[in-house]
């Protein structure tokens, strides 16, 4: 049996992940299933069915004391996770969560989502933004050694040389500013192979996003290099655990409902399950039982005898 002052808090908390019930529809009766769900998404692979199901994203606490999940989206499977990053800082400001730090992982973490994030829900969101992919291919000169000048829409590159000034284009639905250097000042540079990494006729093309986005891609990558952000970011180590204490613990990849809805309310069952454990092991200062002490392992013995 569970103390009340455990219980109590996690009824309220419960309550607020609880989704709201939808008005009551004379041809979609609650708990009625059909033959076809329009929620229920499959993916599939060289059209051979792989998958059907939705994504769990959870929130969880990274401070102090017990760490409890606050948070519980679950989306469709083939949604991507920045897809569904919006949703997830709404319902965190609805719960009463501002001025927070929001740690996440790669699949969360753009220039955009970043700006967005800060400026409308006030939360920042950390997290190791995808590196400059010609960095792995050719380690020369990459788009962080060009100098923008944004009044004249120009770039400089390390070796002095000044690019046509910048045209507007589209790409994958974002705005992109394509920059393209003289091809008689790249032909005749010295460090042509370290910066175009060709030996053909060409001349170096860069894409630049927008100029608020790109000073926020071009920080966070020049701080997620050093050690100082990594050990910051070291705080967010635990969340993998949850993950794997949620899906090996309580079964949170066996989806028992039909339905987005339903597997949502699954989820944050599963979400509250796991933060009583966890507080179940937490007891305010003063008030812990005696517990008696576990008994030595095996190994212990062994090495205790190995070493008198």
């Amino acid at each position: 049996m569970l103390p009340s002052w455990l219980t109590e808090p996690l009824w309220g908390q419960f309550a607020a992940l609880l989704p709201e019930r939808p008005e009551y529809h004379q041809d979609q009766p609650l708990g009625c299933h059909r033959p076809r769900i329009s929620d229920r998404i499959i993916i599939t692979a060289s059209g051979k069915k792989e998958w059907i199901g939705y994504r769990d994203h959870q929130s969880e606490t990274c401070g102090d004391g017990p760490h409890v999940i606050v948070q519980v989206t679950t989306r469709p499977a083939p949604e991507q996770d920045i897809d569904a990053l919006e949703q997830i800082h709404q319902n965190l400001v609805r719960q009463g969560f501002t001025d927070l730090e929001h740690f996440v992982d790669a699949g969360y973490i753009t220039p955009e989502s970043i700006d967005r994030a800060e400026r409308a829900h006030g939360v920042v969101l950390t997290g190791p933004v995808r590196a400059d992919p010609r960095a792995r291919e050719h380690p020369g000169f990459t788009k962080a050694d060009f100098t923008p000048n944004w009044q004249a829409r120009t770039l400089t590159c390390p070796r002095g040389v000044t690019s046509h000034p910048w045209k507007a284009t589209q790409g994958d639905g974002h705005e992109w500013l394509s920059v393209l250097f003289p091809k008689p000042a790249c032909r005749t540079c010295e460090a042509r192979q370290e910066c175009t990494g060709t030996a053909e006729d060409r001349s170096r093309h860069i894409i630049l996003l927008p100029q608020l986005l790109q000073e926020i891609q071009t920080r966070v990558r020049r701080e997620q290099e050093t050690v100082q952000w990594r050990q910051h970011y070291a705080i967010r180590a635990g969340c993998e655990a949850t993950v794997s204490e949620t899906v090996h613990a309580h079964g949170l990849r066996h989806c028992r409902y039909r339905g987005m809805a339903k597997t949502h309310v699954q989820h944050i069952l599963t979400a509250a399950g796991t933060d009583i454990i966890r507080l179940s092991g937490h007891f305010p200062p003063g008030t812990s039982p005696p517990r008696q002490p576990r008994p030595a392992s095996r190994f212990k013995r062994l090495c205790r005898t190995l070493t008198n």
